[in-house]
């Protein structure tokens, strides 16, 4: 681990010298801040699209606002609508929008309104919306600025849904706040919607407000920060963890969102010793994750986990934790070890576990800890990279809104191959059920069967990862891990 740290520390070196070399320090004021988003993989930030990643999503969210959308405290907040009602039967919201323009001076209204919802709802039934924007049933446009969306069956989480960055509209190319796009020079730079024209800057006197946006990788905008070129960075993972350890970033810059979503092992390839759902769960049984957990630095309050649906959205009277749940650490390793060694005097030998992991010092971090597990009990593993065969990937998702269905479906046969039938089968159902008590017993039923197959193993919460000084104006750390940037220079949503 000495090496580790040193080959880490190097890494941010040669980050943090780029950088300088690129920009002098930067001191700013609380009208003008500098956020850099962390990409893996596609740095690009392109607003337009299903498919976005962070930093598109966040521009989205800045210059297209929803009917509603988040704030710095991940709270539902008025956007395009100023209020809204829920009929009784949670089949009906009724939203009065603001009177307001698109940023080319045209009247929003809701007609317009109306029509692109409806095209971005269809749009987003190829995106990681898509089951949920199959519960609309009809968007019409009551009056000029009253617009009624139907549901098929109640949805309680609608309005986090709305909120989205993806459900942002576009009229042809243009948005409607809270900010407009400035510049594309040297990175995105948005500043306040609503500023005054050509002809009025005699009398009216210029919004200097603004934030800068870009995206690059991990090492590159830890060490941006350290310069002092950006005052906030964005989406931090695990597997970054190390280099903000190597970079010696203090506990009180560093904020951690206390998100709800799934971190564990998803079998996507079934073969051999891993076709059979109790093998699979030898694999749950062998993972001791808290040691797992504390082997991450700066960390020490991330939280395990050993079932699907978070505990805040169980159903009374169900127990859908696995039958082991109960068992020392020391208990579970001797079941397992002797199950295997059953297995394998009547079949032979075990291939290694083949695990999809992205190419990270946090990633080789967590493979030698389940693979150290594994040994333990008589099984192997070996790491591959994402873009290779593997019997399990890493799931390493935020759920988008507090919803039980959302953590169930991401284990579909439209997600993977190693799934359920009737698991699906219940879905359906309880996507059609009216009735919420029933609803919510049926999906509980389904985590329940997802449980005894094995085809996900649950590690962890997610780890959502900031950077931003303590005094950072409008920025918090939220259960939806989303970070807005028009509250980082104090420009409202609406």
């Amino acid at each position: 681990m000495i090496f580790q740290s040193r080959f880490w520390r190097n890494c941010i070196a040669a980050a943090f010298a780029a950088t300088t070399l690129g920009g002098c320090g930067y001191a700013g004021d609380e009208d003008q801040v500098r956020v850099t988003v962390v990409e893996d993989g596609d740095a690009r930030i392109n607003p337009v699209g299903t498919r976005l990643n962070f930093a598109s999503s966040t521009m989205r969210a800045a210059i297209a606002k929803g009917l509603v959308g988040l704030d710095e405290e991940g709270r539902v907040v008025p956007a395009l609508a100023a209020r809204w009602i829920v009929t009784d039967d949670g089949l009906s919201y009724i939203f009065r929008l603001f009177d307001t323009k698109w940023d080319d001076g045209r009247q929003v209204t809701a007609e317009r309104v109306a029509r692109l919802l409806k095209q971005r709802l269809s749009e987003l039934r190829n995106s990681r919306l898509r089951y949920d924007v199959v519960a609309v049933d009809e968007v019409v446009s009551m009056t000029g600025r009253v617009i009624e969306i139907q549901l098929k069956a109640p949805h309680p989480n609608f309005l986090q849904l709305l909120a989205q960055p993806e459900m942002g509209l576009f009229r042809a190319g243009h948005g409607a706040g809270p900010m407009r796009l400035l510049s594309e020079e040297n990175g995105i730079k948005l500043g306040q919607f609503d500023q005054p024209s050509q002809d009025e800057q005699d009398t009216a006197q210029e919004d200097d407000r603004w934030v800068s946006l870009r995206s690059e990788p991990a090492a590159s905008a830890i060490a941006r920060y350290r310069s002092g070129a950006v005052q906030v960075v964005l989406n931090g993972k695990y597997h970054h963890l190390p280099l903000v350890d190597a970079a010696d970033i203090s506990s009180g810059e560093l904020r951690l969102d206390p998100v709800a979503g799934l971190f564990g092992l998803r079998f996507i390839r079934a073969q051999g010793f891993w076709a059979v759902p109790a093998n699979r769960e030898i694999l749950a049984m062998a993972i001791n994750r808290p040691a797992l957990l504390t082997s991450f630095p700066g960390v020490s309050a991330w939280q395990s986990r050993l079932k699907i649906v978070p505990e805040a959205l169980d159903v009374e009277g169900i127990n859908s934790y696995p039958d082991w749940a109960s068992m020392t650490m020391e208990d579970r390793i001797v079941f397992a070890r002797n199950h295997v060694s059953r297995w394998k005097a009547s079949e032979g030998p075990v291939v290694p576990l083949t695990i999809a992991l992205p190419g990270a010092a946090g990633a080789r971090i967590l493979f030698k800890r389940i693979q150290s597990d594994l040994r333990r009990v008589g099984l192997d593993a070996r790491m591959v990279s994402r873009n290779q065969e593997a019997d399990v990937e890493l799931m390493d998702e935020i759920a988008p809104y507090d919803s039980a269905p959302w953590f169930l479906k991401q284990f579909t046969c439209a997600k993977t191959t190693v799934c359920l039938n009737d698991a699906d089968s219940k879905i359906a159902e309880a996507d059609a059920a009216t009735n919420l008590q029933i609803k919510a017993r049926l999906y509980a039923e389904v985590e329940n069967m997802l449980v005894d197959h094995y085809n996900f193993i649950p590690i962890a919460v997610p780890i959502r990862w900031s950077i931003a000084r303590q005094n950072q104006r409008g920025f918090a750390v939220n259960p939806r891990g989303w970070h807005p940037l028009n509250p980082l220079v104090g420009i409202p949503i609406s």
